[in-house]
């Protein structure tokens, strides 16, 4: 398994090991290995990559591709909007840190073969999420 954080963030910092080990333990849980590489980045770049590769011209938090599957192996990539982390911290009236390991846990669930596209599934996605982070 291997996990790789690049934080290409020009004001703002996130410690990358709290990060592996948190990813590391979700797919021991899920029973998943991998190679993933998680980008933490800011609005103007999630942006761009949200209009290239899902054609909505428009901020988001997280975003998350699947590469594919190697025999046991799951490849992808999660990009976490630390602009809006920040601010959805402020909003939710958690700390920053909480954020982006919540939202690295979206991404690492959604490429772990979990969905939210009904209301039904973005609870179930949600206590599954929060269930890593206590």
């Amino acid at each position: 398994m291997a996990i790789f954080v690049n934080l290409q963030h020009p004001g703002l910092k996130v410690a990358k090991k709290p990060l592996i080990e948190l990813v590391q333990r979700i797919l021991v849980q899920e029973r998943k290995r991998g190679v993933f590489s998680i980008t933490l980045t800011e609005d103007r770049w999630i942006r761009r990559l949200n209009r290239i590769y899902r054609c909505r011209d428009q901020f988001t938090d997280v975003l998350a591709f699947s590469i594919g599957v190697t025999g046991e192996h799951l490849w992808g990539d999660i990009y976490i909007n630390l602009d809006a982390a920040q601010r959805q911290a402020l909003t939710y009236g958690h700390s920053f840190v909480f954020e982006v390991r919540l939202l690295v846990t979206h991404g690492i669930l959604h490429l772990c073969g979990f969905d939210d596209s009904t209301p039904e599934e973005q609870r179930a996605m949600e206590d599954r999420a929060y269930n890593y982070l206590t």
